[in-house]
């Protein structure tokens, strides 16, 4: 079964971490972690990143992909996430990791 998914965002790698910029007409998933965990109260979150491999070694390019990582700052719609394997990936979805 084939979805089409609209990304919210981008992930971008820089030195050694990431970025993901989520796009202003999603702004509402950022508030919605917010409001679990509570203003300033973002630092260290583990979070579950699902984002679209954009890697050309991917033969199928429907398929998704989910990482973990802790969120290092928020500013607005920029997190700083710890380093993933991914690079110009179009985020789908970024929630809280209830298992941490």
């Amino acid at each position: 079964m084939h979805l089409n998914l609209e990304p919210i965002g981008i992930i971008k790698k820089v030195a050694n971490k990431s970025e993901i910029l989520i796009y202003s007409d999603f702004e509402q998933v950022i508030r919605n972690i917010v409001s679990k965990i509570g203003e300033g109260a973002e630092m260290g979150q583990k979070l579950l990143v699902i984002h679209k491999n954009n890697s050309k070694k991917q033969i199928d390019g429907h398929q998704v992909q989910v990482t973990k990582a802790t969120l290092l700052e928020r500013n607005g719609n920029l997190l700083t996430i710890s380093k993933i394997e991914a690079n110009e990936d179009s985020v789908i979805d970024v929630r809280l990791d209830q298992a941490a």
